[in-house]
């Protein structure tokens, strides 16, 4: 079905206007062409054609303080009545501008008679995967698509529709996320116009490092990919196993695994005729519940994996919202069908997942029906109980867990999100296994550092590690230390262009190095990296993609390689046991292990300069036999892989913005350690402290302080605007401050800060006292403490 190009609602002069006044206020964009991608110059156009010819006439819904973002842009507001089928051609003009949209959004009557919709030509593999399905709004993810350029096909939606509906309104919706001035800056090279710094950094090959009493990488535990074993076809799961990454993680999906079920032919699961609202567990009887781990290869046969319980049956839950939330009064039900499931698939098949999530992203409301309209968080919590009774009592050995945590702005509301989830952990103490969350880079979010000072608020530059540890000083102080699992990591960003694929590259890659740093508090991390996606054959997340119209479980010699296959190849033999390493580079992680004569170093460096990293001090090296460098990064508007490029020193080792590189080192001989330096870690009595009055905390030692050779103390610093002044305090008498430099000109300041500790003023219990700053706040203060033993 056709329709009109231009929308009517506001009437063209009034929203023409508005557009008018807010490209006057920001002005277009002044970037060199020259210097932009050549995808960068065709965004760069699409931009222009969105903000000019396209918008006459549409309604746009501005938001930001000056009205700097278009949150949402009405391309019509014809009435559609729709009976038993849908099928919609977008308005000429949709191709150039979908791309840069997160959502597409209908309103109307009885949407929720509509089922999955799939966008042509792009999707027809696949469905679009939605956020909002109820009477009035159907709002689903745009997913990737092509970089923009003139001539591609008009854009179509179709569905099948279970009687009638009616659309009155269809809109684009950027999650307030697209700006009305172009940003140029993933398109660029970034840190081109600034020197090279040069940064040393020291490997001690005598001395190993004790994370907390964890030496060994223990590498199973942070090399995933999204999916369960046997989840896709084993020549896949051999290409990666080659590489030494596992499956980690995938959803189970109740209402479609079992009530619609993925197979025609199989059994359905029902409602008890006798007991609404709980499932007939009859079923399991006749039902093959064998996980598909008992397909996989046989290296994943044993190994351990996470899944996560989503969608409770439609019989069962809220309607509309929430993904299957159980009702209150079903909390039984779904927690009795979560352990039936478990122990079927035990029965079946002879094992289960290692850990069990309760409820997918349950802190969302578009997950968790609960949240704006009632005590959430409590009922969150007491079905997590429920859940877990459940599945402990059938399956003891089964690790069980949750919130699985979206959106970690923990500080929003004056840090009211921080003090919901140390609720959640109260009431779930005892019942829980683990507490699991998901960290994303958000959209625009390339070029960190240039955007310090302005717009980006999410994780890679300090904040996931200050998250984690406001959380992990919560369970210190609470006496419910629980693993941490994150379940996914990596980038929201869509798309299929180069400048897409490297957020998404080097977001694993970020997030995958800062968290095998914190082995004492990760049991597993799970990048949202996919050797294939059958539902979304040409998703971005995927390593291979099949041919168009070809299917993607298929033999790997059948599909072709992405970019993402650069993370796999990146990391692939990086093992072995921790090595000491010291610099002080902010911004720049630098991991080293050993493996017998071969010594792995990896380098990220987030930060807005080019590197050239200094590592030819290696207290304890022979003359190394070979040197070789594993590079990705992103160069003239592409990603750029160099393989195992061999280098004659190590003392000038290229680390590009945003890049991160592994250094293998082979010496002549095995390396011989003869001391290992342990790090224990001692918390402050309290997180997220106000200091706009002076504040007193205390942290106990968690070594002897006569044990203890050297220590750090690790303040975490929330501040927005950035700091003006230092911040003073003193530990038990002595005076410190931390710098104004550290949190100059950074916006949206959530990061940490290290303080080098004299150890003669050390103490079993430290008092660290902060003079007051007025809105600032300390989210996490503890004590890093070094001392030695013999291996």
């Amino acid at each position: 079905m056709n329709f009109p190009y231009f929308c009517k609602t506001f009437g063209g002069t009034i929203v023409f206007s508005c557009l008018m006044v807010v490209l006057s206020q920001f002005g277009a964009a002044q970037t060199d062409s020259t210097k932009l991608s050549a995808e960068g110059q065709l965004r760069k156009a699409a931009h222009e054609f969105l903000f000019g010819d396209f918008a006459n006439d549409c309604e746009l819904k501005f938001t930001g303080k000056d009205k700097e973002i278009l949150s949402e842009i009405v391309v019509s507001t014809e009435r559609i009545e729709v009976d038993g089928k849908l099928e919609i051609a977008l308005p000429r003009g949709c191709e150039q501008i979908a791309s840069m949209f997160r959502h597409f959004v209908m309103r109307g009557e009885n949407l929720d008679r509509i089922g999955s919709l799939t966008l042509l030509p792009y999707g027809k593999d696949g469905s679009m995967h939605h956020s909002v399905h109820t009477p009035t709004m159907y709002r689903v993810q745009v997913g990737s698509l092509p970089v923009p350029k003139p001539g591609q096909p008009r854009l179509k939606i179709v569905a099948d529709c279970n009687g009638k509906a009616v659309i009155t309104q269809i809109a684009f919706s950027s999650q307030n996320k697209l700006k009305v001035k172009f940003d140029d800056i993933p398109f660029r090279n970034l840190g081109e116009e600034h020197p090279v710094e040069k940064v040393d950094v020291a490997i001690d090959l005598n001395t190993e490092h004790s994370v907390a009493g964890h030496v060994e990488l223990e590498r199973e535990k942070f090399f995933t990919y999204y999916a369960r074993p046997g989840g896709v076809h084993p020549s896949q799961e051999k290409w990666a196993q080659e590489r030494n990454f596992s499956p980690g993680r995938q959803i189970t999906k109740l209402e479609y695994l079992l009530v619609r079920g993925y197979n025609p032919n199989q059994p359905k699961l029902q409602e008890r005729s006798d007991k609404p609202g709980h499932a007939d567990l009859t079923f399991f009887q006749k039902y093959d519940s064998r996980p598909s781990i008992v397909n996989a290869i046989k290296p994943y046969q044993k190994i351990k994996y996470a899944s996560c319980l989503d969608n409770y049956p439609d019989f069962m839950s809220v309607e509309h919202v929430g993904r299957g939330t159980p009702l209150e009064k079903y909390f039984d039900a779904g927690a009795e069908l979560a352990g039936a499931l478990v122990a079927d698939q035990i029965a079946d098949g002879g094992r289960t997942a290692d850990y069990w999530e309760v409820k997918n992203e349950s802190t969302i409301k578009s997950e968790w029906a609960y949240h704006w309209d009632k005590n959430a968080w409590d009922l969150l919590a007491e079905f997590h109980n429920k859940v877990a009774d459940q599945i402990h009592s059938k399956a003891p050995q089964v690790k069980v867990g949750g919130p699985t945590s979206a959106w970690m702005q923990l500080q929003v509301n004056d840090f009211g999100l921080y003090r919901s989830q140390l609720k959640f952990m109260d009431l779930t103490r005892g019942k829980l296994d683990f507490y699991s969350h998901h960290f994303y880079e958000d959209f625009n979010t390339i070029g960190i550092w240039e955007r310090r000072a302005s717009s980006y608020s999410n994780y890679l530059s300090g904040r996931m590690e200050s998250l984690i540890d406001m959380l992990q000083a919560h369970m210190h102080n609470t006496d419910n230390v629980r693993p941490i699992l994150i379940t996914e990591c990596g980038s929201l960003q869509p798309g299929n262009g180069p400048s897409d694929y490297w957020l998404r590259i080097r977001s694993y890659s970020a997030y995958t190095h800062k968290l095998l740093r914190r082995p004492h508090q990760i049991d597993l991390s799970v990048p949202f990296a996919f050797l294939s996606v059958h539902w979304n054959p040409n998703s971005g997340d995927a390593a291979f993609i099949p041919n168009e119209g070809e299917p993607a479980n298929v033999d790997i010699s059948k599909l072709n390689p992405t970019p993402v296959t650069h993370f796999f190849n990146l990391w692939r033999d990086f093992n072995g046991r921790r090595l000491v390493v010291n610099h002080d580079r902010r911004w720049l992680d630098a991991t080293a292990v050993y493996d017998d004569n071969k010594v792995y170093v990896a380098l990220t460096n987030m930060g807005g300069q080019r590197l050239e990293v200094n590592l030819s001090g290696l207290n304890g090296a022979e003359k190394p036999t070979s040197i070789s460098q594993r590079r990705c990064f992103y160069s003239d508007g592409e990603v750029v892989y160099r393989d195992d490029e061999k280098l004659s020193d190590l003392s000038a080792i290229p680390v590009d913005v945003e890049e991160t590189s592994i250094v293998v080192i082979e010496l002549p001989s095995n390396v011989k350690v003869s001391d290992v330096l342990k790090s224990s870690f001692g918390y402050a009595g309290k997180a997220a402290v106000k200091i706009d009055q002076p504040q007193i905390l205390e942290i106990k030692a968690p070594v002897a302080p006569e044990k203890i050779e050297s220590a750090q103390l690790i303040v975490g610093v929330f501040r927005e605007g950035g700091m003006e002044k230092p911040i003073q305090l003193k530990v038990n008498g002595q005076t410190f401050q931390i710098d104004a430099e550290f949190g100059k000109g950074i916006n949206h300041l959530f990061e940490q800060t290290k303080i080098d500790m004299p150890v003669r003023i050390l103490k079993s219990r430290n008092k660290v006292e902060f003079e007051a700053q007025e809105g600032t706040v300390i989210t996490s203060v503890h004590m890093e403490c070094l001392s030695r033993s013999k291996p």
